[in-house]
């Protein structure tokens, strides 16, 4: 028996989803929006979770634990992302600066849904407002790409 499956239904999506890239402190909102839940559940399912040990509140939202992260094993959702721009940033724009002006922020079609550290720079990831598809953007040094993967 797979032990993911070994939780209730709300339980293991949240843990899929938070496996799905276990570097990344997801927002409440976002998680809220990407599962399409409501958000007694998921308060529910989180605090359950943090108090198995499974997950850890983080600053700005919620991670997997390395403990989450052996239960889930394999059976998180592996998307790929695709990327569809990349640019040089404006000499303008300082490139240790902008990941924390756009973090939490909203834009058109698009919610905050958690950041994480990478080689070099920031990964900022928001999701759609149908909670199908996530948008990441990478700022490394003078470089960002965005790409886009389905959540599910």
């Amino acid at each position: 028996m797979d032990p993911i499956s070994s939780l209730g239904e709300v339980d293991e999506k949240v843990m899929k989803l938070l496996a799905s890239d276990a570097v990344t402190n997801f927002s409440f909102q976002g998680m809220k929006r990407s599962l399409k839940l409501h958000q007694e559940k998921l308060s529910r399912s989180l605090n359950r979770l943090v108090a198995t040990g499974l997950v850890w509140r983080a600053d700005g939202g919620y991670a997997i634990t390395k403990k989450g992260m052996r239960m889930v094993g394999s059976s998180a959702p592996g998307a790929q992302p695709v990327v569809v721009a990349t640019s040089f940033l404006p000499h303008d724009v300082d490139a240790y600066a902008a990941p924390a002006a756009l973090k939490g922020r909203w834009f058109n079609g698009a919610r905050w849904l958690g950041s994480s550290p990478s080689n070099l720079g920031t990964d900022l990831k928001w999701v759609s407002d149908d909670g199908e598809t996530q948008i990441r953007v990478s700022i490394r040094e003078r470089m960002l790409d965005v790409s886009l993967a389905s959540v599910w």
